[in-house]
């Protein structure tokens, strides 16, 4: 039995959701399918604006397109990264510039490929032969810190501006910058999260959810451990004696929480 679900939680202090999720499969065709997730920004006064209306309009492009276009990786990388643009450009033109912006992470599943696009830190992972693998990088400051600087992934959740992206969409035109990956269709199962969910738990922890869960509940044992289990975290004293920082412990439900999967 296929699963294709999305689950977005409040968290326990945010006073509203400011995630965006979708799941579809396109209405011609049952094997092409369409996975979102966008976390608004909510340093910004709109984020849930912007998350919503990117999530919308997408979806609008997906089920109105013919299913040859879709299964055409080129066409569809050029029409969508062209498309994603100009829904940054739509939105500063109607909010202005440096108001409103969210991150967006989206899956289209066709006959060949999937075909990740990604701008910001909301991440999409595979499981893949008992592998856990994430296929995007974060754009953000401390992704660097991981890339270049040697700092393990686990260790990003506690710099303080952990928070600071470095790509999104309405807040300029210059921090639009998408990125695609594309893949196999040979993994056994494809999510996207929101930090919300990413900077509470490991992937190590994912993958122990992986293992025990029935894959029909999931996607809601992810987000359930992000938001309501004590994750009992503590910055790792190796850190500290490694980097001079200002750092933060993240705790339980303290961001929306958010994600999208498809299980095969």
């Amino acid at each position: 039995m296929e699963i294709l679900d999305t689950k977005t939680d409040i968290g326990l202090i945010r006073e509203k959701n400011e995630d965006a999720t979708l799941s579809v499969i396109h209405p011609k065709n049952k094997n092409i399918k369409l996975l979102i997730v966008a976390d608004g920004m909510g340093g910004k006064s709109l984020g849930d604006v912007a998350a919503n209306y990117v999530i919308l309009y997408l979806h609008k492009w997906f089920i109105n397109k013919d299913i040859e276009t879709l299964n055409n990786n080129d066409k569809v990388i050029e029409l969508l990264t062209k498309y994603i643009k100009s829904l940054n450009k739509n939105l500063i033109k109607k909010y202005g510039i440096d108001t409103l912006g969210t991150t967006l992470t989206m899956a289209l599943i066709n006959n060949h490929n999937t075909i990740v696009f990604n701008v910001g830190d909301s991440r999409c992972y595979i499981y893949k032969n008992k592998n856990l693998i994430q296929v995007t990088e974060d754009d953000s400051d401390v992704w660097m810190y991981h890339k270049y600087g040697g700092v393990k992934k686990d260790y990003l959740r506690f710099f303080s501006n952990n928070n600071v992206i470095t790509a999104c969409i309405g807040i300029c035109n210059e921090l639009c910058k998408v990125k695609t990956v594309i893949l196999d269709n040979d993994y056994d199962i494809i999510f996207l999260l929101t930090d919300g969910v990413t900077d509470m738990i490991t992937d190590t922890k994912i993958k122990s959810l992986i293992k025990k869960t029935k894959k029909e509940y999931l996607l809601n044992a992810i987000i359930n451990e992000a938001v309501n289990v004590d994750q009992k975290l503590k910055v790792p004293s190796t850190l500290k004696r490694k980097f001079t920082a200002n750092y933060i412990v993240p705790f339980k439900g303290r961001d929306n929480a958010s994600g999208a999967i498809y299980i095969k």
